[in-house]
């Protein structure tokens, strides 16, 4: 998937970020992902580690898990990137994005942990019981 580069940042605007070549747009309902959020699932667009680039600030760090660290504002608190360190891309926050609607979701991960209320999310869109299977 290939789009055009797109740019976001936190609720405060201290982080700021632009992105280039979308891998993938896709909701994720695991529980970690409900909890840093504050939400019943999040939205994420992954893309290349070298198709990420801070633009301003410099964001503080929470090691969710051994080898993910997900970073966020250290002013507002706002969750911008899911990051684990032995794949070749990040995860972005598409609420951050500065034109969220110009990404769609394409499936669901996760789903075996998702809440009632969010079945209304894409609800024609693949939904996988953990991650993605990587032949898709």
């Amino acid at each position: 998937m290939a789009e055009p580069e797109l740019e976001g940042g936190c609720l405060c605007g201290q982080l700021r970020y632009r992105i280039r070549r979308i891998h993938s747009v896709y909701w994720c309902h695991c529980t970690m992902c409900r909890r840093s959020s504050g939400s019943g699932a999040i939205p994420w667009v992954t893309v290349a580690r070298e198709d990420f680039e801070l633009i301003a600030g410099t964001p503080r760090a929470y090691a969710s898990s051994p080898g993910v660290e997900r970073r966020f504002c250290g002013a507002c608190g706002s969750p911008i990137v899911f990051d684990m360190a032995r794949e070749a891309q990040v995860d972005v926050t598409v609420g951050t994005l500065d034109a969220p609607d110009a990404v769609r979701p394409t499936h669901h991960i996760w789903s075996r942990s998702a809440l009632h209320m969010t079945a209304g999310l894409g609800p024609d869109l693949p939904r996988y019981a953990a991650e993605r299977p990587a032949e898709e």
